[in-house]
């Protein structure tokens, strides 16, 4: 078997477990890849407070956590930092390891809105009682980097801790900065993922707003690179990968998902006012992960793409993909339709191209009938990838609207093995 690395080269970064709560279900790997393979939608009305006065009406919603919370918990945290501690302690058990056993592990916690339920009650306390409706309890919960500690200390991580805060690439870009800390020595293992939830204000803010799809004049819903696109459809959940170095998994014979054989970030120059899509086409992160792996464009089988929903947005996203592949033989797909928008479905799309280069189907765009770029090709069918066989090497692009964008290039473990001998 080769090395891990040669002498001087940095670590490789792998990944070893994976865990998810969104509105497709909660589960490990196994779960994740037999929802995704399914790829039926699982956005639905919004129960969760009143639509009614808003002009979007769907959303992907998480069911009950009770079942995967110990004692106080329920009780204790903010359902926000419910969701990233399930999925956090779902990844760590899916790699075989119990809270606890990391204490020298990283945590990179990506989120585009926080715990905005806790903000809310925290401020309706004092306009309605002045300075003693200010809860103590609740304040915590509104600074934003309080998933990740709630989460670090319950399953027992006292590594480098980050939160990131960045729309529509937050999960994409925690999965990026963990490997940096990998890759960097400063860790040899860091959960890294999103975390966000549906609110009632936020979500009638930003569909009065018009970011998400209207029910009228509808049909409401999300549906990337198709001309009937209309915007995006919110969801929550959070999604955790763990990484590892190579010689840190191998030493404790850990089962290996894939490798995370390149990482780039970078901002493209966007306008300050509308819809403020890149106006620079640019798709250099995208390449420099790609030089970073050590791959050729044309080596990408298959092709993780935001996919928010909304036309300019998804049209900017394709051009930027297809310079940087090119129209060759990278199936394109897209996440959003199946579980809504929500910093975890980035770290979902990263946990997805892991699993794929392992083995499971590359999901399919649910209601893809009219692409905007005839010229690209889309995943119609969960089993299309390739030749019809798992693809060996996979990327999933992040893009915001306010130009930041993300690029994650991921190889199966046996690629990586020949690569290195």
């Amino acid at each position: 078997m080769p090395t891990e690395r040669g002498h001087g080269a940095p670590p490789r970064v792998v990944v070893t477990g994976v865990g998810s709560v969104s509105a497709l279900g909660a589960g490990d790997g196994a779960a994740v890849g037999a929802a995704l393979t399914r790829s039926v939608s699982a956005i639905g009305p919004v129960r969760a407070f009143p639509t009614d006065d808003c002009p979007s009406r769907l959303g992907g919603e998480v069911g009950d956590l009770a079942a995967y919370l110990q004692d106080g918990e329920a009780r204790r945290l903010a359902r926000a930092s419910q969701l990233a501690l399930v999925a956090a302690r779902l990844a760590l058990a899916d790699a075989g390891l119990q809270p606890g056993q990391l204490v020298a592990a990283g945590l990179v916690l990506g989120s585009h809105w926080g715990d905005f339920r806790s903000s809310e009650t925290f401020a309706l306390g004092y306009l309605e009682r002045g300075a003693l409706g200010l809860s103590p309890l609740i304040f915590p919960n509104t600074v934003m980097n309080a998933m990740a500690a709630q989460v670090a200390i319950a399953v027992g991580v006292r590594g480098p801790m980050l939160t990131l805060n960045e729309a529509d690439v937050a999960g994409e870009l925690a999965v990026a900065r963990g490997a940096a800390l990998i890759a960097a020595g400063r860790a040899s293992a860091v959960l890294a993922g999103g975390s966000d939830e549906l609110s009632g204000i936020l979500y009638r803010e930003l569909s009065r707003l018009g970011t998400t799809s209207r029910a009228d004049p509808g049909p409401e819903g999300c549906r990337p690179f198709d001309r009937r696109a209309s915007g995006t459809v919110l969801g929550e959940g959070a999604t955790f990968l763990l990484l590892e170095s190579a010689e840190a998994a191998l030493a404790r014979s850990g089962r290996v998902y894939a490798e995370l054989a390149g990482v780039a970030w970078g901002n493209l120059p966007s306008p300050a006012h509308g819809f403020p899509v890149p106006w620079r086409r640019d798709p250099r992160a995208v390449r420099r992960a790609l030089a970073a792996a050590g791959v050729a464009a044309e080596a990408v089988e298959a092709a993780y793409l935001t996919g928010s929903g909304h036309p300019a947005h998804d049209a900017c996203e394709l051009d930027l993909v297809a310079r940087a592949l090119g129209s060759g033989r990278a199936h394109l797909t897209a996440l959003t339709p199946l579980a809504g928008e929500h910093a975890g479905l980035g770290a979902l799309r990263a946990a997805a191209a892991a699993l794929a280069v392992a083995g499971s189907a590359v999901p399919a765009l649910p209601d893809l009938s009219e692409p905007i770029r005839p010229d690209l090709r889309f995943v119609t069918r969960p089993t299309e990838s390739g030749a019809g066989a798992a693809p060996r090497t996979a990327l999933v692009h992040g893009l915001a609207r306010g130009g930041t964008h993300v690029a994650l290039v991921l190889r199966a473990w046996g690629e990586a093995l020949k690569a290195a001998a």
